[in-house]
């Protein structure tokens, strides 16, 4: 069973809207679009194009929805490796917000492009729950492959688990959460919006909640996470 499945009570909406049909191929001379979930089998789709490209690849277009963890770091990975160059069309959301706009040193967001996070592999620090073996396994896996991801890329995990910690949970309003252009320089991306960065879906929908964070506020809870999880690495 995938991650994705077990995890789906733990995890904050599995879904964020609608994913349209799956298409990965190069729509251009070294650029990549990849639309769909963060799959198994996408990511070596991915992969395959990427790799066997008569042509230097260097940008990937992408409109995610998220899905299984595992293969979303795989894609970061890539994204890192290769030093491509994001676009978000649409959407970005989940594990596609963890990994892959986190692992690229140069992301556009197009107008009326959404990003969102609502959850990773620390949240069970935050959130209580179930103890089951199988997935209590898989998320030590996971934990450990996350950090060792963050800390090859330069960026504070806590960027995916922000929006559920003591102090700003309770001020959620929306399925996902994301941050204001200077919080997110701050937790390390690089990101530039096309227009007014949104949180609202193509039906006015709030689907994501910004969150500015004045540098204090986010030290604070960048501190709060690194004593909270340093109990996995004991």
């Amino acid at each position: 069973m995938r991650l994705l499945l077990l995890l789906c009570g733990l995890l904050v909406g599995c879904k964020s809207t609608e994913q349209t049909v799956t298409e990965i191929s190069e729509i251009s001379p070294g650029t990549v679009l990849y639309q769909g979930e963060t799959s198994r089998q996408n990511v070596e789709m991915f992969e395959s194009v990427l790799v066997n490209s008569k042509n230097k690849i260097d940008t990937l277009v992408i409109n995610s929805e998220g899905g299984d963890v595992m293969a979303g770091l795989h894609l970061g990975g890539l994204v890192h490796e290769y030093q491509l160059k994001v676009i978000v069309r649409e959407l970005c959301a989940s594990s596609c917000a963890n990994y892959v706009i986190t692992a690229s040193p140069d992301v556009r967001v197009e107008e009326q492009g959404i990003i969102g996070w609502h959850g990773g592999a620390l949240q069970p620090l935050y959130v209580p729950m179930e103890k089951n073996t199988q997935i209590t396994n898989y998320i030590a896996k996971w934990q450990e492959a996350e950090k060792q991801f963050f800390e090859t890329i330069n960026v504070e995990q806590a960027i995916t688990i922000i929006g559920m910690m003591p102090g700003i949970t309770e001020k959620r309003d929306a399925p996902i959460y994301s941050y204001d252009v200077n919080t997110l320089k701050r937790l390390g991306l690089h990101i530039q919006f096309e227009g007014e960065q949104t949180g609202l879906s193509t039906k006015g929908e709030k689907v994501v909640q910004i969150f500015e964070l004045e540098e204090a506020v986010l030290s604070h809870f960048l501190m709060l996470n690194r004593i909270v999880s340093a109990e996995l690495i004991n």
